[in-house]
This record gives structure tokens, C-alpha cells and sequence, in this order.
């Protein structure tokens, strides 16, 4: 389960990624991705101050969330260069915390 686990914030740079020095790790709650809405207010709190920028999160299960700050927006991505999609969205929706969806 991701939910009250640390996740590793990675600072993806043009050839690598490393763990962002000024926030290392975030730990999420419920309330944090009830919906994607939620979630992203929640990364716009806690990254008042980084650089503009792609970032992930990175749990024991793999990618939670790939984002991108520039200035005050956030964008999130839905699914990786491969295609798969990133764990984040298993959670977002009423009914969804803590379980994953049926896909079709």
C-alpha cells in the first residue's frame, strides 16, 4: 500500500534523475489523493518553492506520480513514455482510496 508510506521525490534532470535534495521524501494520506484535484492542490502545497521542473514520486511499488511545475501550475501525467499508466490514478475518485479499479 502507498498510503502513509514515504515516497522519494526525484528531480528528473535532461540525462538522469536524483532525489530532490530540498524534499526528499513525502508521505501521503487519504485526504491527499481523493481526487486528482486533491492531489494536486497537495503538490502545489508542498512545492511552493521548487524549481520549475519535472518530478516523481517514487514508492516501493514504482512511479507514483510524474508531474511538471512550471511557476504555480502543475501538470500530471497520465502515463509513461511506455504507456503505463502511473499508480496515482488507481487512487483518484470516490470509493477508490486504498484500492486499485477494475480496468476495462
Amino acid at each position: 500500500m502507498v498510503i502513509n508510506d514515504k515516497m522519494t521525490v526525484m528531480q528528473v534532470r535532461p540525462n538522469y534523475s536524483i532525489v530532490y535534495q530540498f524534499k526528499p521524501l513525502l508521505k501521503l494520506e487519504k485526504k491527499h489523493i481523493k481526487t486528482q484535484k486533491h492531489f494536486i492542490g497537495f503538490i502545489k502545497e508542498v512545492s511552493t518553492n521548487w524549481k520549475d521542473g519535472d518530478y516523481f514520486l517514487k514508492s516501493q511499488k514504482g512511479t507514483f506520480a510524474y508531474f511538471n511545475l512550471n511557476g504555480t501550475k502543475v501538470r500530471l501525467l497520465k502515463k509513461s513514455k511506455f504507456g503505463k499508466e502511473y499508480l496515482c490514478w488507481q487512487f483518484f475518485g470516490p470509493g477508490n482510496v486504498g484500492r486499485k479499479t477494475a480496468k476495462a
